[in-house]
């Protein structure tokens, strides 16, 4: 039978089709030794021959058909039968691979134990080929990876087993590793197995995850490099490590965490091992980051900003590598640094580490590289700023992703938050618990946090700074709407503080007096108070301060616009913005945030007005639309009012305003010609230029500048809408402070006799301010305080000589005159809105001019719907009604005055009121032209006078009886 190998082709088809595929078991399993005989018998075959190959794959495909038996026992042969022809004929098996793996699969999950035996033999064998045909170079290990990569993924635990030990092998026995260079294909799967019920398959995913991380720490080389024997892709695979920190079982986010710290360490720290001079010229070259190259092949060059120098590096390939992947990273350690899990007693892997402390270490490693050479990462900013804003803008940051755990538990594939679905292997895990959340919300949001700030002092240039700040200020301040814990808004506005503070020469919002050439002497050129919200009135205001606390000021006033807009839409806020502005204040300089607030505020409302125009003017606006922005814009005035209010009770009440207080304490009454008390003036100004948006704010606020005439003058003008409840509880509270030692000094201050009584600060002026708050007090309890204080010192005063027209004497263009125009204006602003608002919600027409006295244009629409000329008609129509209805008699007028004003008069008091109004001897003089003046002299109306006075004074009331002895009469 030598080389007859057609004669060998027609046994081998008999053997397929007679035996291999008869009915017989038998015959079956006799069919399949007899293929392996032949397979010995072909073994030393010139394989070049054709007749050769087509027998050898006769061969294989009916052993192969044979495994797939129903029957038990034939499967078992069949498998022995293709161990024999695998171990005759390698190369059948190299060229067959997949298909062998294929079966092999399944046989590996066969129900039969002997089978199973029989599967591990071959499976054994076949690893021996394979790898003796990669390490030869006949073949490549690349032809079995989307092998791996496929059946990794399955949920057959089987096909898991089967593939994780020939993923070891590769890792083991080949040449060069070249399974690394795929690794991130595969990782994702081999992680979930950690998690898997199997006890097996969990140890050996473990072992294989510890079998490969050593070659992953060594010098690798950089997978773009095509020279390079070995190359692995470390940006994908960390990529694939925070994909699968995303997983439910805590345990899988240790081992990724212990990965990725393991790999960021071992790089990290080769690149920058200490701190030195600079390194060779060559060595900039291979970092790539001196000079950046854009798209449009322009060198763009960034100043190193002051930092420290950099240190001494030993880059490899693979440690570029991972420095390119670290924005990468970033998210992973934002999600594990917050997992606070504890490890397991049973958890042989790390039992004395958390993925918390994992991610600490990876953390700090990455940080310490970032302060090190900072300019190295700029062309990765752009990552970093991603993975920042991603935890920032969250509501519960990227640890919301992964609730924490107590105890691990079998979960369900399709995985809900409530364990529901579809039963598969797993773990899940199992607690809700608000504490635990909490507290990995501030272990992610403050290293979030953190790393903005280390950014920004060593990675951003100077020129890129302000922008860089403009990325994170809205995301920071806006995580105030999900009220985080306190520790998370301390480090966020310290935060704010820092990212906002210019550079030194950086060009700013205060540049002018942050100069060194800043002329603080007398001599400096005094702006004009005509608009004191420009930037020039600010700098001359803020120039008050000392020079070193004029480094702490922002650059410019984003971060109060933020806040301002912020508190604007969700004005529940504002019960908790007084802690806001007292942590600003501890931060920065008082100053600053308190004039900063009352610019933005303007702006506001500025742009509220200019909003409000454009819709009013508009023809296409309809009359829902109308009201709609009336209402919003009386809304939005509503809000600035409560947010002054706030200022107020900040500068007041907290201890970090104590010094600005002091600062502005008789900033008005008591001025002199110096250029700080210039600045003085000039700063209450700008404050009361947005306290006027409260009139209780505005009041208090004078008071404590001793502007005792401006407070005065403007009270008189207050207008009838202004006066609500609410108007009156704040009332209520001034009051209260001005009896508290706080304001103590204006007690003795309404002692003082000036020569001038109608300056400012002169205690006439206080005097009769606070007569106008007393008058404006309803009868209470702080009324009857107030009223107690003022008549202690009236007698003292002799007000009523002293200060008669006085509010006749402030001149115009004066100071005073100045600070009431702006209260008046601004509360006709509050009163106006309100009045229109009050309009919109009801049936007439709202007017779509913003000029115009509203409540004079409505009077005018009613007379003109009831049909008067003008208001003297309804005057003169008013009087003749009441002249026809009256008659001209004055008895009449009498008698109609009585039931009008006593309807209660029983008849014997009536009686003895028609007594007592008898005519007497003196008639009225009824020649007399005025009929009032008869009617107040005739004795009929003596008589009323005369019974209204006796009802007054109580003599009807001892003449009846009280209720109590009536009813004790009739029982």
């Amino acid at each position: 039978l030598q080389e007859d190998y057609p004669r060998v082709r027609d046994v081998l088809l008999s053997l397929s089709d007679d035996y291999v595929r008869s009915t017989n078991e038998d015959a079956r399993k006799g069919g399949a030794v007899a293929l392996a005989a032949c397979a010995i018998g072909l073994k030393k075959a010139d394989e070049r021959e054709w007749d050769v190959l087509e027998c050898r794959d006769l061969i294989l495909a009916s052993v192969v058909h044979a495994c797939q038996d129903h029957s038990q026992r034939v499967r078992y042969y069949a498998t022995e039968s293709l161990f024999n022809v695998t171990k005759v004929i390698p190369s059948l098996a190299v060229q067959h691979f997949f298909i062998l793996f294929e079966i092999l699969r399944s046989l590996y999950a066969d129900v039969d134990l002997d089978v199973r035996s029989g599967a591990e033999l071959l499976d054994k064998k076949l690893k021996e080929v394979i790898v003796v045909a990669i390490n030869s170079g006949s073949f490549s290990a690349d032809a079995c990876i989307p092998v791996f990569a496929r059946f990794v993924y399955m949920r057959h635990k089987a096909t898991k087993q089967l593939t994780l030990t020939w993923l070891r092998e590769f890792s083991e026995k080949l040449i060069g590793a070249p399974i690394l260079e795929f690794l991130h294909l595969f990782l994702g799967g081999i992680f979930a197995m950690v998690a898997d019920p199997n006890p097996t398959i969990r140890q050996l995913a473990i072992e294989f995850l510890q079998s490969v991380l050593p070659k992953l720490l060594v010098n690798n080389q950089d997978f773009e490099d095509a020279d390079a024997q070995q190359k692995i892709d470390f940006d994908k695979i960390l990529q694939s490590l925070v994909l699968t920190m995303e997983h439910p079982d805590p345990f899988v986010r240790k081992v990724a965490m212990y990965w990725m710290s393991r790999i960021v360490q071992a790089h990290m720290s080769q690149a920058f091992p200490s701190s030195g001079t600079k390194g060779a010229e060559g060595t900039d070259e291979t970092m790539g980051v001196e000079s950046i190259r854009g798209e449009s092949g322009i060198d763009i060059s960034f100043s190193s900003g002051g930092r420290t120098p950099r240190s001494t590096r030993h880059l490899t390939a693979a440690s570029i590598s991972v420095r390119n992947a670290l924005p990468h990273v970033l998210p992973g350690i934002l999600l594990s640094i917050g997992d606070t899990h504890q490890a397991r007693s049973k958890d042989s892997f790390l039992p004395d580490h958390t993925t918390h402390s994992l991610a600490e270490q990876a953390n700090l490693c990455l940080q310490d590289a970032v302060r090190r050479d900072g300019h190295a990462f700029i062309p990765h900013l752009g990552g970093f700023i991603v993975a920042l804003r991603e935890e920032l803008d969250s509501p519960g940051g990227l640890i919301a992703r992964n609730p924490p755990s107590v105890e691990r538990r079998p979960y369900r594939m399709d995985v809900k938050p409530d364990g529901s679905g579809i039963e598969s292997t797993g773990w899940f895990r199992s607690s809700d618990g608000v504490e635990e959340r909490d507290k990995a919300l501030i272990l992610s949001r403050l290293c979030a946090l953190q790393w903005v700030v280390v950014l920004y002092e060593h990675v951003v240039p100077d020129s890129l700074k302000s922008e860089y700040a403009s990325e994170f200020i809205d995301c920071i301040i806006y995580q105030l709407v999900d009220q985080p814990p306190g520790i998370i808004i301390v480090k966020s506005f310290e935060v704010l503080a820092k990212i906002t503070n210019p550079a030194e020469g950086e060009v700013s919002l205060f540049s002018p007096i942050l100069s060194p050439e800043y002329d603080d002497s007398l001599d400096a050129a005094i702006p004009s108070n005509h608009n004191p919200m420009d930037d020039e009135n600010t700098n001359f205001a803020l120039g008050i301060l000392e020079p070193s606390r004029r480094k702490l000021l922002s650059r410019d006033r984003e971060v109060f616009a933020s806040i301002v807009d912020l508190h604007s839409k969700h004005q529940k806020l504002l019960l908790d913005l007084s802690k806001v502005i007292e942590l600003m204040c501890t931060l920065q300089p008082p100053e600053f945030v308190f004039v900063s607030f009352a610019n933005e505020l303007d702006n506001f409302v500025l742009d509220r007005m200019k909003k409000r125009k454009k819709v009013l003017e508009s023809p296409e606006t309809d009359t829902l639309g109308v009201k709609q922005e009336l209402a919003a814009f009386a809304k939005d005035l509503a809000f600035v009012s409560n947010f002054a209010q706030q200022l107020v009770i900040v500068f007041f009440a907290a201890p970090e305003t104590e010094d600005f207080r002091e600062l502005l304490k008789d900033s008005i009454g008591f001025k002199d010609d110096t250029i700080r008390d210039e600045r003085r003036s000039r700063l209450f100004h700008i404050l009361l230029h947005t306290f006027s948006h409260n009139i209780v704010a505005a009041v208090t606020f004078s008071l404590w500048g001793s502007a005792f005439l401006t407070a005065s003058t403007f009270l008189q003008h207050i207008d009838p809408i202004d006066v609500s409840l609410m108007f009156y509880l704040e009332l209520d509270q001034l009051i209260d402070l001005i009896e508290r030692p706080l304001f103590r000094h204006l007690h003795l201050r309404m002692l003082d006799c000036e020569d001038d009584p109608c300056t400012e600060g002169s205690g006439a002026m206080l005097f009769r301010t606070l007569k106008s708050i007393l008058m404006l007090l309803p009868q209470s309890t702080s009324y009857m305080i107030l009223k107690d204080r003022l008549l202690s010192v009236a007698r003292f005063r002799q007000s009523a000589v002293a200060l008669h027209g006085l509010s006749k004497r402030v001149d115009d263009g004066s100071q005073t005159d100045v600070f009431v125009k702006r209260v008046v204006q601004v509360r006709n602003l509050h009163c106006d809105a309100k009045w229109r608002n009050i309009r919109a919600e009801s049936l007439e027409e709202p007017c779509r001019h913003i000029s115009g006295d509203q409540k004079l244009t409505t009077a005018q629409h009613r007379r003109e719907w009831l049909g008067y000329a003008d208001e003297q008609d309804e005057i003169d129509t008013k009087e003749r009604i009441k002249r026809d209805f009256l008659g001209h008699s004055s008895q009449t007028a009498e008698m109609v005055g009585v039931y009008e004003e006593f309807q209660d008069t029983n008849p014997a008091s009536s009686s003895q009121f028609i007594v007592d109004v008898a005519p007497t001897d003196d008639p009225p003089d009824i020649e007399n032209e005025n009929a009032c003046d008869t009617c107040l002299k005739s004795n009929s109306t003596k008589g009323l006078i005369q019974q209204f006075e006796r009802m007054n004074s109580g003599e009807r009331d001892r003449r009846k009886p009280q209720w109590q002895e009536y009813w004790t009469g009739h029982q």
